[in-house]
């Protein structure tokens, strides 16, 4: 069952972020799909409906949730993920299993 990695933060430090995004991508893109993930939306439009979300949105497929865990966690993400959490505050970060086909 396929799961997706769901996040929105706000930027605090817009020059370190700028070493993840668009400094980092290629990394972040590269152990993404490493994993069998697919970058569905990264964005900072905003259309918020009911609540606030961060400034930042991300949303990306996995095979699995296994698959989402292995990439937050594998190191060759870590130092993209290091700048990326540093770089930002108010994060909401969560993986929702997708529905049963």
């Amino acid at each position: 069952m396929s799961a997706f990695f769901i996040i929105n933060y706000d930027v605090v430090d817009q020059n370190l972020y700028a070493k993840y995004n668009p400094g980092s991508n290629a990394i972040t893109a590269g152990t993404v799909a490493k994993h069998g993930g697919t970058i569905l939306a990264a964005s900072d439009s905003e259309v918020d409906i009911i609540g606030q979300q961060g400034q930042i949105k991300v949303i990306i497929q996995f095979p699995n949730s296994q698959a989402a865990k292995a990439w937050l966690d594998d190191p060759e993400y870590a130092p993209a993920k290091a700048i990326r959490l540093a770089a930002t505050d108010n994060i909401n970060q969560y993986i929702v299993d997708g529905l049963a086909q």
